[in-house]
């Protein structure tokens, strides 16, 4: 007999839909590339930029319009620009991961820190700002020096301006200056495309960074040439080249991070 009622109500699956998502999930620990990968990052990141490369540039002037208005404000500008720079990146980094799974491009990525992200981003840039401070403080102590000794002997000498004091806080200075790279070097991405805790990003980017120390090397070299090939043309191949730099970021995250 049939358990079937006609007289009793339809049913329906009310269970929500799965969250899309693109597949790739956060690796417990980074891996370690050999040092040929720095060269594959912009490699693989180039066809992001150039599916899209009109709204690149407009997210690129943009965020420059930005960083310039901010730049007009006295100190408080500058704050200011520290504090939403993890929320544009963010932003913008989100729009590359979404260029990489075959999706267009939109203008509104820029602001998309703002909309998804932007309590732990902006905590990011918090951190950011308060190094950085620590970090113009013994650079500054390291100036205050050479003057004083300057001052001490009425002239200014490269030997006086270079003693040993003072060349041991420039050396902890440029140390202090790559760990803080290190910390932050992949933090955003960490935070922005996978809810990474902010602490924890800076832990697992600084564990990133000891063990591609050649990649990044390769990459950084090969980012500086860019660079400047970027800034000879009146600025105008900066661009292209921020944006590349952008989705390289990505790229390289994918690479080190997710599976």
């Amino acid at each position: 007999m049939s358990d079937n009622n006609p007289y009793s109500p339809p049913k329906s699956d009310v269970t929500p839909p799965p969250i899309p998502s693109d597949g790739m999930e956060l690796l417990a620990e980074p891996r370690s590339l050999s040092a040929g990968a720095g060269i594959s990052w912009l490699a693989e990141s180039w066809p992001l930029v150039k599916s899209n490369l009109g709204v690149w540039v407009l997210i690129t002037l943009a965020l420059f319009a930005i960083q310039v208005i901010l730049g007009l404000i006295p100190v408080a500008g500058d704050i200011a620009s520290s504090l939403i720079g993890p929320i544009l990146s963010g932003g913008i980094l989100m729009g590359a991961r979404a260029v990489y799974f075959g999706e267009p491009l939109r203008f509104d990525y820029l602001f998309e820190g703002f909309k998804q992200k932007l309590v732990p981003l902006l905590g990011l840039g918090g951190l950011t700002l308060g190094i950085m401070f620590l970090f113009g403080i013994i650079i500054g102590g390291a100036f205050v020096g050479m003057n004083m000794s300057s001052m001490e002997t009425g002239v200014v000498s490269p030997e006086g301006m270079m003693s040993s004091l003072n060349i041991g806080l420039i050396a902890v200075g440029i140390i202090l200056l790559l760990l803080v790279m290190m910390l932050f070097w992949f933090a955003t991405q960490l935070v922005a495309l996978n809810d990474v805790p902010v602490f924890q990003s800076l832990t697992l980017s600084f564990k990133a960074c000891l063990r591609n120390p050649l990649p990044l090397l390769l990459y950084g070299l090969a980012v500086f040439v860019l660079m400047l090939l970027g800034a000879l043309p009146l600025l105008l191949g900066l661009l292209v080249v921020v944006p590349w730099l952008f989705a390289s970021m990505y790229v390289s995250y994918k690479q080190i991070f997710l599976q």
